[in-house]
């Protein structure tokens, strides 16, 4: 069983993103692009803060809590070898590495909110 950790959480929270875009509706991917911005900094605020988001949709809370419930092992190798092995994260990591997430897996959402930074 993986540690309920904040780290740990905000790290499920980005598989899910990447692994599972498909639970993320047009409606949650926009709120969270939007709210984003306004998330904290720190991992253990952070954290909370996703736990909160996370709570508004109900079945997104559902999967990111069986995901905390399975094996450590199904953390991708990236995202441990960034957040682990180089170096410890420092505490916007995990925004940026949110972001980055989102940019990949919902693309029209990102380029769509934001349309002066796509090009940057």
């Amino acid at each position: 069983m993986m540690t309920r950790t904040p780290e740990n959480r905000i790290k499920a929270f980005i598989e899910l993103i990447e692994s599972q875009a498909s639970i993320f509706s047009p409606e949650n991917r926009v709120d969270l692009y939007q709210q984003l911005g306004t998330f904290p900094e720190d991992v253990e605020s952070l954290s909370n803060t996703i736990t909160a988001w996370c709570l508004k949709y109900l079945h997104i809370d559902l999967v990111l809590n069986h995901k905390l419930d399975a094996s450590d092992d199904s953390m991708p190798g990236i995202l441990r070898s960034i957040t682990e092995t180089i170096r410890e994260p420092q505490k916007e990591d995990f925004k940026a590495l949110i972001k980055n997430q989102m940019r990949k897996s919902f693309p029209e959402t990102t380029t769509e909110t934001k349309p002066s930074d796509s090009n940057q």
